[in-house]
């Protein structure tokens, strides 16, 4: 599949997920932060970063092989 169509279908998901779970992925992702401090900086777990984080790579990945 084409690279880019496949990037297309994966921004759209990521734009469509709740404002909270991107923040917290890009805090892991983008900002480099680990768990704990994650947790900390939005009000959580770290185990609902953990299940936030594994819930965004899910819908990305399925996003990726178009499903």
């Amino acid at each position: 599949m084409m690279r880019w169509l496949r990037l297309r279908r994966m921004r759209r998901t990521f734009r469509a997920l709740p404002e909270r779970d991107r923040a917290i992925f890009g805090s892991v992702r983008f900002d480099d932060c680990d768990y704990i401090e994650t947790a900390q900086r939005h009000g959580c777990t770290v185990e609902e970063v953990d299940q936030t984080v594994a819930r965004v790579l899910i819908a990305l990945d399925r996003a990726a092989r178009g499903k």
